[in-house]
Formats: structure tokens, C-alpha cells, sequence
């Protein structure tokens, strides 16, 4: 047999066993186990009882640098077709052609027309950029590039359907044990000390797998640590060891299950993990807003909730952020609520003609002041003061918007 065989054989062989590790199937040397507090009120959530009595010990001895990969700008060719050369200088001792001249004239007069277009866009809305020109970390002349590749981004990494909403899918999982989930993340990223975009990548790479392949109830918390653990290696320098997240679980996986369990999600995502978080767009309409820290608490509460609630699994980051400000400025009364500015720096959202646009928002208030799904982590991490306690005036308002069924608030 060949080299190229035994690797394809070798590569098969462990895909399939990773296959088998994740979705829950027959495999003699291991027993399926539990996830806390997942299956039924009886069962006690051991996992989680650990959680709030584990002191994180980050591991500050092998520390790596995260790799970015970069893309090569190949300049495109034009596809206009050829034009005849316009005269700009004529030597003394040529006769000069009239046809020439009525072209320049008539090239003139259509940069001049164009000039007066983009005057008129340039008064609707405020170039922010140009204040931090003179900042080489804010790459002002690259900006509009880098968001038109987010923007392009963002569709090709978030779940293409709500999971949890398809009764008829295969993969379609309660809810409620979703919540679970995530509420138990949101524990354990606060106890390593991860980055936010951390336990965003994390929730993102959970709700991309499980809206491709169906998961078993007894690996829904190897499915959340593997998440997990292949978002840090994507967003952080300092990782906790392999052994801390089988700890964390309380022995209900091994070293060796989260290994597999990795594999298995990368090679199903197709290692796509560059997925574009709600906070790079959230960095950037508060640009609009003047970067204020209030309204900036606010958002980022809002934004956290669209993204651990049910009702937002298949909405692109871009438009949770720019419902997370809506609504923070909304909640702070401020004046103007939605200028051109705001609109130019979240993409292009139109918040007083975008139907669908004012719908999730209006899902979001009454996830917030009715919630569907209990996430209690959540509620403790934004009542604390290291998140500026946002979590009480923001539930405050919300009751007060849907008891006065949205009046005003668009």
C-alpha cells in the first residue's frame, strides 16, 4: 500500500471515531455521560457546583503567538473598454483638433457633475475617520476595505437557519437546553479570564455545528468545552491547559474526548472559524456615538443577550450591534437617535424604513423583559460593577417599552 493510501486510510479512520465520539454513538471502550443539568430537573448539576468553587490557574509558561493568515491583493484589470487618449498639452508647433476639445469639454463637465454628487453624499453624513488620520493603528486609508471584507464575512460564518425554531430538522434542539449551555459557558469563560470574543467564537462555532449535524444529549457539554477551547486557540496568547478544561466538566470528559470532539467540529466547519464577533461592528458605530462608555455599557448587555437568546442564532453580527446601540441610546433617551452618521457606520441599516430591522428589535425588549429561556449567569455578569451594573436600568426600561406596546420607539 502507498504512502498516499495509508494517510487517506489513517485520516478516515480518525474522522470517523471523532464522528462517533460527538454524536453519540456505540463505542465500546467508553460509557456516554451526562451533561449537567441538561436532561431533567432530578439530575444535579455537579458540573456547574465545581465551576463556582474552581479557581482558574491560567498557565503562563507556553505562550503562543495566534497565526493570522492574510490574503494576497491581486490588482483587477480593467474591463472599460479603450479610450482615445484626451489631450492635455499641445506643443506650439501642432494645429489643434476640435474633436479633442469637445471631448474634454464634455470629460469636464462630467467631473464636475460627479464632484457635486459626492459633495451632496459627504454632507448627509460625517467622515469620522478623518480624525484619526494621523493614527497608524487606526489604518484610516484601509478602513472601508476591512468592513467591506466583515460585512462579506459575516454571511459566510453565522448559522444559515435558526436550529431552534425548526421543529422539523433533524437537528433542531430545545431552547432550554441551549440556555443551559451557554449559561454554563458564559461560567466558565469568566473563571479562565478569557477574552469577550472568546465566548462569542465559542457560541458562534456551538450554533454553526449544531445547525450541520445533530448532537446527542449526553455530548452537549463536550460540544460547548471543544467550542470553547477552539475559540481561545483562535483569540488568545495565554491558554489554560487541556487538563483544566476536562476539570472543568467534572470528569464527564476526558482529555482525549475533547481532542476528538475538536477535530470533528473543525473538519465540519471546514476549519471556517474566522467569523467576524459583534464587537468589532459595535467598536465601530460607537464611533458615531462619540465612544460613550454609558451608552457602550448598555450595548454591549444587549448585545450579549441577542446572542446567548434563541431568537437571534441566524442573524449576522453587524445587525445585533447596531440593534445593541438602538436600543442603548433608545434606553439613555438621547436625542438623536439615528442620524446618517449612525447609519453609514453599521453598514448601511436604515432602522426607520427596515421592517424586519425594527421586529428584532422589538424581539429583543421583550426577550430582555420577558425571557423565554432563563440565563442566569448572564443576569449576574451585567448586575456586577465591573459591567457598570446595566443590568437593572436596562430591565427597567424594557418592561416600560412593552407595557407601552413600542410607542416612540422608532
Amino acid at each position: 500500500m502507498s504512502n498516499l493510501a495509508r494517510s487517506r486510510t489513517y485520516s478516515n479512520a480518525v474522522t470517523d471515531e471523532n464522528a462517533v465520539a460527538l454524536t453519540g454513538g456505540t463505542r465500546p471502550s467508553r460509557r456516554p455521560k451526562s451533561i449537567a443539568g441538561a436532561s431533567c430537573s432530578d439530575v444535579p448539576r455537579r458540573e456547574l457546583a465545581e465551576v463556582q468553587n474552581w479557581q482558574s490557574q491560567l498557565s503562563q509558561d507556553d505562550s503562543k503567538l495566534p497565526t493570522v493568515s492574510t490574503q494576497e491583493l491581486q490588482p483587477q484589470a480593467s474591463q472599460e473598454p479603450a479610450r482615445k487618449k484626451q489631450k492635455i498639452y499641445r506643443s506650439d508647433d501642432e494645429s489643434e483638433d476640435h474633436r479633442d476639445h469637445d471631448d474634454e469639454k464634455q470629460g469636464a463637465e462630467m467631473d464636475s457633475a460627479d464632484a457635486v454628487v459626492d459633495a451632496s453624499n459627504l454632507a448627509a453624513w460625517k467622515n469620522l475617520d478623518l480624525d484619526e488620520k494621523d493614527d497608524i493603528c487606526m489604518v484610516v486609508e484601509y478602513t472601508d476595505e476591512i468592513f467591506d471584507h466583515l460585512y462579506q464575512r459575516e454571511g459566510q460564518t453565522t448559522a444559515t437557519y435558526n436550529y431552534l425554531k425548526s421543529t422539523d430538522s433533524p437537528q433542531h434542539l430545545r431552547p432550554s437546553l441551549r440556555a443551559i449551555l451557554i449559561d454554563w459557558l458564559i461560567e466558565v469563560h469568566q473563571k479562565f479570564q478569557l477574552l469577550p470574543e472568546t465566548l462569542y467564537l465559542s457560541i458562534n462555532v456551538m450554533d454553526r455545528f449544531m445547525s450541520l449535524r445533530k448532537v446527542s444529549m449526553a455530548k452537549l457539554q463536550l460540544l460547548a468545552v471543544s467550542s470553547l477551547l477552539i475559540a481561545a486557540k483562535f483569540e488568545e496568547i495565554n491558554l489554560p491547559k487541556l487538563s483544566q478544561y476536562a476539570y472543568i466538566t467534572d470528569g464527564a470528559c476526558t482529555c482525549q474526548d475533547i481532542k476528538e470532539a475538536e477535530m470533528y467540529v473543525l473538519t465540519t466547519l471546514k476549519f471556517n472559524i474566522g467569523w467576524p464577533n459583534p464587537l468589532n461592528f459595535l467598536r465601530r458605530i460607537s464611533k458615531a456615538d462619540g465612544y460613550d462608555n454609558k451608552t457602550r455599557s448598555i450595548a454591549k448587555f444587549f448585545m450579549e443577550y441577542a446572542m446567548c437568546c434563541p431568537e437571534f442564532v441566524d442573524v449576522v453580527p453587524s445587525r445585533i450591534s447596531a440593534m445593541a446601540m438602538y436600543c442603548a441610546r433608545a434606553c439613555l433617551d438621547k436625542d438623536t437617535k439615528w442620524s446618517e452618521t449612525f447609519r453609514h457606520y453599521s453598514g448601511g441599516i436604515d432602522v426607520f424604513h427596515d421592517v424586519a430591522f425594527q421586529k428584532e428589535c422589538c424581539n429583543l425588549i421583550k426577550e430582555i423583559s420577558k425571557p423565554s429561556t432563563q440565563l442566569k449567569a448572564l443576569e449576574l455578569k451585567y448586575r456586577s460593577k465591573a459591567t457598570d451594573s446595566v443590568f437593572e436600568p436596562a430591565k427597567v426600561w424594557c418592561d416600560v417599552v412593552v407595557a407601552s406596546n413600542f410607542d416612540g420607539l422608532f
